[in-house]
């Protein structure tokens, strides 16, 4: 009986439905123009990202992207050691529309932590890894927002 009933649960949940949806079908827009203040290594990121999900012969916007990061100390140990930073990166991007020439800005900010380490070299590794994910998220927070705005007007 408990097979049974393991069997018959196994089958429910495996065919939940679940889709994975593919972001270059939600976007509606390309990308012509790109300028990039702030970070150079977070704007790479982003633009490779954005370029990724744009498409020919749809929208044509020109986006300008300005990137800023700020490092906190997060936490201390008893010894006043800092065990933990905080990396929060803000982006500002202003978006203008090829076809009618009119603009409309987007904010998005994304942080995270990470660990301090024996060795500096794996603290500057933990650091770069968390920097790509956030400007990944980063990347996927202005895609959304442009799909948004794009498709209200």
């Amino acid at each position: 009986m408990r097979k049974l009933t393991l069997l018959l649960l196994l089958i429910l949940i495996s065919s939940c439905g679940f889709k994975i949806i593919d972001m270059s079908e939600q976007t509606n827009f390309s990308i012509d123009g790109f300028e990039s203040k702030g970070e150079r290594k977070i704007n790479f990121i982003i633009k490779n990202n954005l370029l990724k999900f744009s498409k020919k012969n749809t929208n044509r916007i020109s986006l300008e992207l300005e990137t800023k990061k700020t490092r906190n100390i997060k936490e201390k140990n008893i010894k006043n050691e800092i065990t933990k930073y905080e990396i929060l990166i803000i982006a500002n991007a202003t978006i203008e529309k090829k076809i009618d020439n009119t603009k409309f800005n987007i904010s998005v900010n994304s942080n995270g932590d990470y660990s301090v380490a024996d060795q500096n070299s794996t603290t500057r590794n933990n650091e770069k890894q968390l920097i790509k994910i956030l400007s990944k998220n980063l990347s996927e927070k202005i895609i959304n927002e442009i799909n948004l705005k794009l498709n209200d007007s």
